[in-house]
């Protein structure tokens, strides 16, 4: 009979984490957390932004054909914008990492996602680390 009644409980127990767990999901999907991309997820004047720190810090070593088409995709396609905007924090400038603002750092990605033709929305790509974490680089169609 102990027995018994523990498989019951520990059954309820995973059910219920289990709801739980998926109600989350859902409920970060509803509220706008989890997000692509292609929602619209930095405003053009942030791109312009972007661009202009791009000319001013980054042309001198970097091409902006380096940060669009088919190896860009296959390097950050299906991750989160955070790898990204982490990945340029830490290791640019160059000659001197971490150097700008986060927003600066914000400003460019947007410009990245210029590039790539992302569709600029409403709302500023923000330089928070679990904001940027909630936004994946999907792949263009």
């Amino acid at each position: 009979m102990q027995t018994v009644f523990g498989r019951a409980s520990v059954h309820f127990i995973a059910a219920a984490i289990a709801f739980v767990w998926v109600g989350l999901v859902a409920e970060r999907a509803v509220s706008g957390q989890a997000k692509n991309a292609s929602d619209g997820v930095y405003t053009a004047a942030q791109a312009d932004r972007g661009q202009k720190q791009f000319e001013a810090t980054c042309a001198s070593c970097h091409e902006t054909s380096q940060f669009t088409g088919n190896d860009f995709f296959v390097n950050w396609g299906g991750k989160p914008l955070f790898e990204l905007f982490d990945k340029v924090k830490t290791t640019m400038p160059e000659d001197n990492p971490g150097t700008l603002k986060p927003q600066q750092y914000a400003d460019i990605i947007a410009y990245y996602l210029k590039l790539n033709k992302f569709t600029a929305g409403q709302t500023e790509l923000k330089d928070d680390a679990e904001a940027l974490k909630g936004i994946t680089l999907d792949k263009k169609k």
